[in-house]
């Protein structure tokens, strides 16, 4: 028994000599985003060791994540504070021991490493503190204040903000120069959940029918509305952004430059007739009964005249006065030679609808932990585009139409296209009369348009000649000098394009010529069927 008792009497003396202390390092408050103040505090928690009248600790902190702004002594007052610091150092911990223990890593540096202890890092800054006092610290009291401002990671080597902040050492003593032993809580200070900060290379995908994708421009805006980014597309609709910030909302949008000489091929006869069927089949928007469009936008896209999605009978004459050439007195939002009417919006949700609102969602949110949020596909229609010839056709599921929201009948109903065969035929006559034949046995439309791109310095166009049936709308108009339109359409979707010749143009050469080639082609030839087939005119 008594050789028991000594044994516990020596494990309490031995107890109360290496009684052990912390030092505690940790946020003020919370830092959330780039540029945030972090504030740093570093304490005394006694725990069972003793009175501690010196301390003397040494931190490195990354100074590619944090940049230093102040330090605060919160030593007692009469009490001797020193700080030193350098830059482009780290710590060297002793191999094989607990980076935790902070009096190995002391006496490592103080007596052990020499040189060895630290080496050069850019990267890195050392800190040290030391105070000493009469008045023993007690549990939780202070020893300093660090603040530094977070920045931005990019560009800096480091995917994140772990471990930038880490105490080396510990010398603590008491008053007569007995050591308390130390260890550091917690092993490393990192930061989660940072916003902000560059985005770095963002990426917007443009979607469209159409081929000429450097037509195109994009504008991203930020919440005030202020335009941040502006540039085109690239052959491949692409375009890559920089400067944009983590966490933060933008909107954007694409735009068709007004100056693209394709503008007058984007509404055709085809369109004209998908929307007459409208007209007629009185769909009425997303809300409406009955319809002959597929797709909600698509009541966007028709509603030419602009009263809120309604298609009827004004929309269409719009467009068959803008095919024939004629000048309404009501103003239209055809996509025209000159004139461009766009909707744009991400291409995964672009023409949903929400309580019977077709949508053009805008806004997007670059996050830094989200690779998939650096890109977004932005969709881009035209108003008057009704086939899609030019424009987006949407995937998302609720942007189409039902079955039993379409009418039933087969009558009107797609924006399907097939190929057909027509023969041209470009002769002088006997009077020096160029003569262009468009010679076609394609049966069932109701419709028909030609573009016709001539010389004018070389042809003047003197008349057109339609045999295309008695109760046919024909119509020919001048688009621009050397365009000219050509075409007809049935309103009733009944009397159809005769098989024959049905169009001729007559041209009068300006300066002798030998033939016609070179001198005659297209931009728009194409046909529409009472279904709405659009028909793909193949020249032989």
């Amino acid at each position: 028994m008594k050789k028991i008792l000594l044994l516990l009497v020596s494990v309490f003396f031995t107890l109360s000599i290496f009684g052990q202390s912390e030092i505690n390092y940790s946020p003020v408050y919370t830092v959330t985003k780039v540029g945030d103040t972090l504030t740093m505090k570093f304490q005394y928690n006694k725990g069972d060791g003793g009175d501690l009248t010196l301390a003397q600790f040494d931190f490195e902190y990354n100074n590619k994540l944090l940049s230093y702004i102040s330090s605060t002594s919160q030593a007692p007052t009469g009490a001797s504070y020193a700080r030193n610091n350098w830059t482009g150092y780290k710590f060297n911990p002793k191999a094989d021991t607990s980076e935790d223990d902070m009096d190995v890593q002391y006496t490592w540096w103080k007596d052990e490493a020499g040189n060895a202890s630290y080496s050069t890092s850019a990267d890195w800054s050392v800190e040290r503190t030391t105070i000493q006092t009469s008045a023993a610290y007690t549990d939780g009291n202070e020893f300093v204040k660090y603040q530094f401002k977070v920045k931005d990671k990019f560009n800096s080597g480091y995917d994140n903000y772990n471990n930038i902040i880490k105490v080396n050492w510990a010398n603590y003593q008491k008053a007569d120069g007995t050591k308390i032993q130390t260890i550091k809580s917690p092993s490393t200070q990192s930061l989660s959940g940072i916003e902000g900060g560059n985005a770095g290379t963002f990426t917007i995908n443009l979607k469209t029918a159409n081929s000429a994708k450097t037509d195109y421009s994009y504008t991203i805006k930020n919440g005030a509305g202020e335009s941040v980014a502006t540039g085109n597309f690239d052959e491949s609709g692409q375009a890559s952004i920089s400067g944009l910030e983590n966490n933060v909302t933008y909107t954007a949008q694409a735009n068709l430059t007004e100056g693209a000489e394709y503008l007058d091929e984007v509404v055709t006869v085809s369109d004209l007739a998908l929307v007459f069927a409208e007209a007629i089949g009185a769909g009425s928007g997303p809300s409406g009964g009955s319809t002959t469009f597929d797709y909600f936008v698509q009541d966007i896209m028709a509603d030419v005249v602009g009263d809120g999605g309604v298609v009827d009978f004004q929309d269409s004459y719009e467009i068959l006065a803008y095919l024939q050439g004629v000048t309404s007195g009501n103003t239209n939002l055809i996509t025209q030679d000159g004139q461009t009417e766009d909707y744009s919006g991400i291409a995964s949700t672009y023409g949903a609808v929400a309580n019977d609102v077709v949508t053009f969602a805008k806004s997007f949110t670059p996050i830094d932990s989200d690779a998939t949020s650096k890109t977004i596909d932005l969709a881009h229609g035209l108003v008057g585009d009704v086939n899609f010839s030019h424009s987006y056709t949407p995937v998302v599921e609720s942007g189409g139409k039902s079955t039993s929201a379409r009418q039933s009948s087969a009558r009107y109903s797609k924006t399907q296209s097939e190929d057909a065969n027509i023969d041209l035929i470009s002769e002088i006559n006997d009077e020096g009369q160029v003569v262009f034949s468009i010679n076609s046995d394609v049966e069932g439309m109701v419709g028909s348009q030609f573009n016709i791109v001539y010389d004018p310095n070389v042809l003047s166009l003197e008349n057109v000649i339609f045999d295309t049936g008695n109760t046919m709308t024909n119509f020919s108009n001048i688009v621009q000098d050397g365009i000219v339109r050509v075409g007809s359409f049935d309103q009733n979707f009944e009397t159809t394009v005769k098989e024959g010749t049905p169009y001729k143009l007559i041209f009068t050469p300006l300066e002798t010529i030998e033939n016609t080639s070179g001198l005659i082609s297209f931009r728009v030839k194409e046909g529409v069927k009472a279904d709405g087939t659009k028909i793909n005119f193949i020249i032989q």
